[in-house]
């Protein structure tokens, strides 16, 4: 990622963040459909988090996430993320919220009725149900 102007990152710090009693510094700016903050920085619409972090840590690796430990999606204080692999961001998630993610697959899915499943499994269970119901005989 290109670093932007000093003077374009301390206008925008001082008109998008703002500190909370947490110790969070939430973003006040746009934020996407997930609640996280999006900067424009250079032309491209970035990670409010994100950028932060490598104008304040350094450059992260594609395939790191940061974790938001407080759990606020929208905080980009660098002091409340930690770098992780997608699957460990994932799992940390699913544990916050009380979910967990299927210890075989690793996946969920969400069904129409709001219900999380994880697809090879509901596939396997659903296939040992037709093994075991009993088999209509045409008449």
């Amino acid at each position: 990622m290109n670093q932007p102007t000093t003077e374009h990152v301390i206008r925008t710090l001082l008109r998008n963040v703002r500190p909370a009693p947490s110790g969070c510094w939430e973003w006040t700016g746009p934020r996407d459909s997930d609640g996280y903050g999006k900067a424009s920085a250079d032309g491209h619409t970035v990670s409010a988090h994100r950028w932060l972090w490598t104008l304040l840590r350094g450059e992260l690796p594609p395939e790191q996430h940061l974790d938001h430990l407080c759990r606020v999606r929208h905080c980009v204080n660098p002091d409340h993320l930690e770098p992780v692999s997608c699957g460990e961001n994932l799992r940390r998630g699913h544990v916050a919220r009380g979910t967990h993610i299927c210890p075989e697959h690793g996946l969920k899915s969400r069904r129409a009725s709001g219900r999380l499943v994880c697809r090879p499994c509901d596939a396997a269970a659903a296939r040992t149900r037709r093994a075991t119901q009993p088999q209509e005989t045409a008449a």
